[in-house]
């Protein structure tokens, strides 16, 4: 008998996680290789002056454009727009395959038929995907503690920590909104799909909000402000932003429990 969808559900995830953090892995181990080379390079400041504001929104991480620091680096070439689109794609691709995937598996019915209430079944789902995401912000971190000690980059582990954990946040309110659309649909595909666009709207949103009086209106509604808003690589993590980013998680979970509970599923 299923004693533990989570258990299962990270079992199942193993070799996905393991390639996830390899790739992470390496590509903070390439970042950080570079740095010194960068470092020592004026002209690259001089160019990002240069730059339209539209660019450098897009960008710029925490409200600083350089390239002479350690955090300026990291927030310019990784945590810009790298780190949060690869924790948002491993986040929306596991929410959008905890329930919806089961469901057009043919799988569902069978979870439904053991002792495990609907409610139980989200919540443990939304667990496993929590730890997913957590796992490779560590991986991530290590990989960048260690070579911010080799390179010099100048950033503390508990700025880096702050940092990683602004963008699992990130990734698993997506990851989240995932899980509800597809719990409430039974369409993995529909449930990146939204996800996605709700993602990709909600940066340009944050991005572009320089240039628009109503994006600018609108940029405390994104995940992405509260994502870098405080420039947690000089600063840690605000606890205001930090918050905004649980509570999208928490509600995107109610949703998502709510969404199973009523639905009528089919067999």
């Amino acid at each position: 008998m299923l004693r533990s969808v989570f258990a299962k559900t990270l079992r199942d995830s193993e070799r996905g996680i393991l390639w996830w953090s390899l790739g992470l892995a390496g590509l903070a181990a390439m970042m950080v290789a570079v740095y010194p080379s960068v470092r020592d390079n004026p002209g690259l400041d001089q160019l990002l002056e240069s730059y339209p504001e539209a660019l450098k929104g897009i960008i710029g991480f925490g409200g600083e454009l350089d390239y002479s620091s350690g955090a300026g680096y990291l927030g310019i070439e990784l945590f810009s727009f790298m780190v949060p689109l690869l924790l948002i794609v491993a986040g929306v691709a596991a929410g959008a395959g905890a329930v919806a995937g089961e469901e057009e598996r043919g799988t569902l019915d069978l979870l439904l038929s053991t002792p495990v209430s609907r409610r139980r079944l989200v919540l443990e789902k939304l667990g496993a995907l929590v730890v997913e995401v957590v796992v490779l912000g560590a991986v991530l971190w290590v990989a960048l503690v260690i070579g911010s000690n080799a390179s010099d980059l100048g950033v503390s582990a508990a700025n880096l920590g702050a940092t990683t954990a602004s963008a699992v946040l990130l990734a698993l309110g997506f990851g989240t909104i995932a899980l509800w659309v597809g719990a409430a649909t039974g369409r993995r595909g529909r449930a990146i799909a939204v996800a996605a666009a709700a993602a990709v709207a909600t940066y340009f949103v944050n991005s572009l909000a320089s240039l628009s009086r109503v994006l600018d209106a609108l940029q405390p509604t994104s995940p992405f402000y509260h994502y870098s808003a405080g420039d947690p690589l000089r600063h840690g993590l605000g606890a205001t932003h930090a918050a905004f980013l649980v509570a999208l998680v928490l509600g995107a979970a109610v949703l998502a429990v709510v969404a199973v509970e009523r639905r009528d599923f089919r067999t």
